[in-house]
């Protein structure tokens, strides 16, 4: 929850797609900005984090068009002059259509393609639940700033629920549309900080062969082998991060216990108010074989070292105090906190951001 998705980032990124699936050998763009007598259009790709201009069309009477032959279906931008970037589409064989306002270029328009019309659909289905999330988010900050823990608890729940709406829509969206480049390029962008390992393979692994080509299914399939290293089942990964006195502390060291991995921050309000829940669940288990470590994307070890003396967190702590570039935190794919995971006494996951009563009711199953 500390670090929420925002999903209006995501809308506002998502302005047109395209599809594989084409008959044509060759791409044509046609394009106007109403109020725009003259310029320079860009047509732009991001190569390895750096925009390169691809190919340049004058403005005539606020028209231009672009023409060439696209063999894979992939993210492009357009720029007007030299620093006016006002959208972005997947360029593909096939009529693409541009349709913009000098005053307003955030707002451009794209579709021709069967794709571009699709993401159109979604985009419109997807506007409510969107424009939700972004106020609560900025209830949340709000209500965080202002030190309402009260009001800062209901916006978690509205926001939690209003994102697993959201994700399902998501879900369904890609499954009924699995044959379109849409489907992966939606899965990377949306679902995959939202999906385990369990959840995102299945899924993936329905999409139409002919997509594997494109960029996305390429980087769907690397995440996927990722999470497959931290995915219930699997034997977690080991690691040695120092303690707040420059020790080192390696993971397989509390192999014969029930582990906690407890990823957290002092700055994290969510997770200052579930540390109560995991003080009195190891209180209560630790004589009968259940650890916790404690990783913290603190970085200033003041902070950090104040957090665990005022929240009586007596166990393990580690970290490199390198915020959410915590090595271990990268190594886990952590993406959001609080996370935590749950080993059993050969280091095998056995669950995951157990919170609450879930917590104390899992640890008194494995431990009577």
């Amino acid at each position: 929850m500390i670090k929420m998705k925002n999903f209006g980032f995501i809308l506002i990124m998502l302005l047109a797609m395209a599809s594989c699936q084409t008959n044509s050998t060759s791409y044509s763009v046609s394009g106007n900005i109403e109020g725009l007598d003259s310029g320079t259009i860009y047509l732009v790709k991001a190569v390895n984090g750096e925009a390169v201009v691809e190919d340049s069309s004058a403005v005539n009477a606020g028209n231009f068009s672009f023409e060439g032959e696209a063999p894979i279906p992939e993210m492009f931008y357009l720029r007007l002059n030299e620093s006016d970037y006002f959208t972005q589409f997947f360029l593909e064989n096939g009529d693409i259509n541009v349709a913009a306002k000098k005053d307003s270029l955030s707002m451009a328009k794209v579709s021709g393609s069967p794709a571009n019309d699709l993401l159109n659909e979604y985009l419109a289905e997807l506007s409510s639940v969107n424009d939700q999330l972004l106020a609560l988010q900025q209830e949340y900050t709000q209500a965080a700033a202002s030190g309402d823990n009260s009001e800062v608890e209901r916006i978690q729940i509205e926001y939690q629920v209003a994102s697993e709406d959201m994700v399902k829509f998501v879900k369904n969206f890609v499954t009924e549309n699995n044959s379109s480049v849409v489907a992966p390029f939606l899965t990377l962008s949306v679902l995959v900080d939202q999906l385990d390992y369990n959840e995102l393979e299945p899924l993936v692994a329905n999409f139409s062969p002919e997509l594997d080509v494109t960029l996305y299914m390429q980087e769907l399939k690397s995440v996927i082998e990722e999470q497959a290293a931290t995915a219930i089942g699997a034997i977690a990964p080991d690691f040695t991060q120092n303690d707040p006195d420059g020790n080192p502390i390696t993971l397989s060291s509390l192999r014969g216990k029930y582990v906690l991995i407890d990823f957290w921050a002092a700055w994290c309000q969510p997770c200052r108010q579930e540390n109560p829940n995991v003080v009195a669940n190891y209180n209560k288990f630790k004589d009968k074989g259940f650890d916790v470590i404690g990783v913290s994307l603190d970085q200033d070890k003041d902070s950090w070292l104040a957090a665990i003396k005022e929240d009586n967190l007596t166990w393990n702590h580690v970290s490199d105090l390198q915020y959410w570039n915590n090595a271990v935190a990268r190594q886990y794919g952590v993406n959001s906190i609080p996370h935590s995971i749950l080993l059993d006494k050969e280091g095998r996951i056995i669950a995951k951001n157990l919170r609450g009563d879930a917590l104390g009711g899992k640890l008194a199953e494995l431990m009577p």
